[in-house]
């Protein structure tokens, strides 16, 4: 009963919280969670004693999960440089630097310990940079780097750090153990994670295969994910569980992005609110902890080392400033050495500083200090233990407190968000074909979908083909998907062979591909890596696959990284070879819709035959177009912008436009009223897909 009415109490205080800070808005909201805790500890006598175990797997393990599935892909790979050199390097070296001098600061903090505390430190909270970021105007680039390192260095910081707390719990800390130890769990950890990973998606794909769309079921699966993963790497192969969940996720993430989504919207829209609603609690129970926590380690301190409250604070104030000048100088170099580079941009300091002040710690840091154990081997107490909670509890709300006040006055800018909705505007009335007096529903969610693909061709102008042909091509997939799905039952749909037509295709893109090695357009480099991607797509075509990439993601994923490692070992730069792979693309596809063209003519009749080959057809020359059109059109953070506004304002239109459709084959009583409910449905729950979406970038 007392578990039940403190899990209450937390939701409670979390939920109070978010009203506070809804009036209150330029202060962070994890400032008046662990106010709130402050509150439960000293005016209501609370305490909770916190096991390690169950502490990392209930919380550590969900967001980091959550925020993995997040990442910001582009951003990512175009600042992997800087974002890997701070996720893993600059997390090294605070450990070991900040080790060193908190060391030297406190004197009574073994080695171990310090480094512990230096390693639990280092991670950056995007979240609460991100909070604060709606106020002040950060420049982009710092904002996506943060963003991205937090990704990885939530698992390097806390790899490292679990490190230390066992060599300290075991009484000895060899440099050779302690490596070992180290490349033991990332490696294992990151194996276990691919695989439950894939594993998991697998499963996914197989209960879809079966019918099994049971939103709530696949919403329970997702959420029991990173638990399970976590599970086995720490207590079956005493690995990573942190590197284990942050893999898994990623792989996860990948492989549900290569599908055709033609899966139920409602389970993607129900999985992402439901994470949504999770992750807020879990964020706001930790801080709220933290308050509760913060009274006794305080007391414990003060008690223990005959140090006085303003002490211990004024350690966890210079542990702070240690943990900010290492990251600041860090940036300062990297602009320094970019500089020398380029000679384009010369380093600014006060860039540095703005760097330096986003490195804000958060949940990850407390949910990790909180899991540090009472006692050791030999059966005494953990040395330190309540200095190191108090002194990393210090530098999180320091570090959140000196954010919110000195970033807007580095920045000197406001943020200015568009907070306006997209206007859904009526699209155009369209004519409807003679049709059979009855419709199943498989059938009218088809019909609706290609009217859907009218409008779109109907809005098409020169600034949006790319996002045009980017928005058909996915209808026409799910179009394919549903077919393939009643191929042999009572719906009417036969199967439809484009393999030859695809064939076609493919002859033509390689009788070109070899024109350019030719003209010395492209180098044999580029040469190879399209030919083998052509060969890839041969295969598919004479195994009658559809892009099932899931079934095999690890070879997919290994020749992505041969490739990339070719590319930066050879003589090649990577600017020449993108430009070349892009021009490769470009003219293999033009190539590849003349050869359709010319082949379509002799299908020029009205017959049955005739028409599905053009079809077909045309099919497969919107999907060259659109590899044209993308690969000419611009990829900016900017451009990113306005593409999602566009795309998100054409989908609603198509999407509009099937709504309408469905109604009239209702109205015309060529479907069921159950069909259309259904229909309707599903075409609601795509809209709010496509709007969520945008929030999931």
């Amino acid at each position: 009963m007392v578990i039940l009415e403190l899990v209450v109490i937390l939701i409670v205080s979390v939920t109070v919280s978010n009203v506070v800070s809804h009036f209150i808005p330029d202060v962070p909201i994890s400032l008046f969670q662990i106010a709130i805790g402050l509150l439960l500890s000293l005016a209501f006598g609370i305490f909770i004693k916190i096991d390690s175990h169950w502490f990392m797997l209930l919380f550590v393990a969900p967001l980091l999960y959550n925020d993995a599935w997040r990442f910001p892909k582009h951003e990512l790979w175009e600042l992997r440089g800087p974002i890997l050199g701070n996720a893993i390097i600059l997390v090294l070296l605070t450990t070991l630097v900040g080790g060193f001098f908190i060391h030297l600061l406190m004197p009574q903090l073994e080695t171990s310990v310090a480094l512990a505390l230096a390693a639990v430190v280092s991670p950056t909270d995007p979240v609460a940079v991100q909070a604060i970021a709606k106020r002040v105007k950060l420049p982009k680039t710092v904002l996506h780097i943060v963003s991205g390192e937090s990704l990885i260095n939530d698992a390097s910081g806390l790899v490292s750090f679990n490190t230390a707390i066992k060599a300290t719990v075991a009484g000895t800390f060899l440099l050779s153990h302690a490596v070992g130890n180290f490349f033991w769990m990332t490696i294992v950890g990151l194996i276990i994670g691919l695989l439950l990973g894939s594993l998991l998606n697998w499963l996914g794909d197989v209960f879809d295969r079966v019918g099994l769309n049971d939103v709530v079921f696949h919403t329970v699966v997702t959420i029991l994910a990173p638990f399970l993963i976590y599970w086995v790497a720490e207590d079956i192969f005493h690995a990573s569980g942190v590197i284990a969940v942050v893999a898994g996720a990623i792989i996860t993430k990948i492989l549900s992005d290569q599908h055709v989504d033609a899966r139920n919207p409602e389970i993607s829209i129900t999985g992402i609110r439901t994470w949504e609603i999770f992750v807020y609690l879990l964020n706001g129970i930790i801080f709220v902890l933290l308050g509760i926590e913060l009274p006794p380690a305080l007391a414990a301190v003060v008690q223990n080392s005959q140090m006085n409250t303003g002490h211990a604070i004024f350690y966890g104030i210079v542990v702070w400033f240690i943990i900010f000048a290492i990251r600041t100088f860090w940036a300062y170099g990297n602009q320094v050495a970019l500089y020398l580079k380029t000679r384009e941009t010369k380093p600014a300091f006060n860039m540095a500083v703005t760097s330096g002040l986003t490195g804000v710690r958060g949940a990850v840091t407390m949910a990790a200090v909180m899991t540090v154990p009472t006692i050791i081997n030999d059966g005494t107490a953990f040395p330190q233990r309540d200095l190191l909670v108090f002194v990393a509890a210090v530098v999180v709300i320091v570090s959140l407190l000196v954010a919110t006040i000195m970033l807007p006055i580095m920045t000197k800018e406001r943020s200015a968000h568009d907070f306006t909705q997209p206007e859904m505007l009526d699209s155009e009335a369209v004519a409807t074909e003679t049709i059979k007096p009855e419709m199943t529903e498989s059938q009218a969610r088809i019909f609706a979908i290609q009217v859907g693909i009218q409008t779109l061709r109907e809005q098409q102008r020169e600034d949006n083909r790319a996002i045009v042909y980017e928005l058909i091509t996915r209808k026409q997939g799910t179009i394919a998907q549903i077919k393939r799905q009643l191929i042999g039952n009572t719906s009417g749909f036969t199967s439809s062979d484009d393999s030859e037509l695809r064939l076609i295709g493919l002859q033509a893109q390689r009788d070109r591909l070899q024109q350019l090695l030719v003209q010395e357009d492209i180098s044999p480099l580029t040469f190879s890596s399209q030919s083998r991607r052509l060969e890839r797509l041969e295969n598919l075509i004479a195994a009658d696959a559809h892009y099932h990439f899931s079934s095999q993601w690890a070879l997919v994923l290994m020749r992505r990284g041969l490739r990339s490692i070719r590319i930066w070992f050879s003589d090649e730069t990577s600017a020449k070879i993108k430009k070349e792979t892009s021009l490769a693309i470009r003219e293999t596809s033009k190539e590849a819709i003349k050869a359709l063209s010319a082949y379509m003519e002799k299908y020029s009749g009205d017959t049955v035959t005739h028409r599905m080959e053009r079809q077909n057809a045309y099919n497969l020359i919107v999907t060259y177009r659109y590899r044209i059109e993308n690969e000419k059109h611009v990829d900016t953070p900017e451009q990113r912008q306005l593409d999602d506004k566009i795309r998100m304002e054409l989908e609603l239109k198509a999407l509009n436009a099937q709504r309408e459709t469905i109604q009239n084959l209702y109205e015309q009583r060529r479907i069921t009223r159950q069909a259309g409910i259904n229909i309707r449905q599903f075409i609601n729950f795509s809209e709010t897909a496509a709007l969520a979406g945008k929030d999931e970038e």
